[in-house]
């Protein structure tokens, strides 16, 4: 999988049922795996708190798009 963005991306190139389905796809991906980053809420390594960032960045995109998730533990420091 490639970290690398695309040139023009932007929301308003997408219909409204692409970010339906991105925003439906973001949350099932976040909910899938609630329960894992709150078993790594204490872990200090480097890659728990690099994937606790990653999961605070997703929930706080899916806020702005008008998802409310409960947050797991862990994530409220994040």
């Amino acid at each position: 999988m490639s970290s690398e963005q695309p040139a023009a991306l932007t929301l308003d190139s997408l219909s409204t049922q692409e970010l339906r389905a991105m925003a439906e796809a973001a949350t099932w991906y976040a909910k899938y795996h609630e329960q894992i980053i709150a078993e790594q809420a204490d872990d200090q390594s480097a890659l728990a708190v690099s994937t606790r960032e990653h999961f605070a960045d997703l929930y706080r995109a899916l806020s702005k798009l008008g998802v409310r998730l409960r947050k797991p533990a862990g994530l409220e420091a994040a």
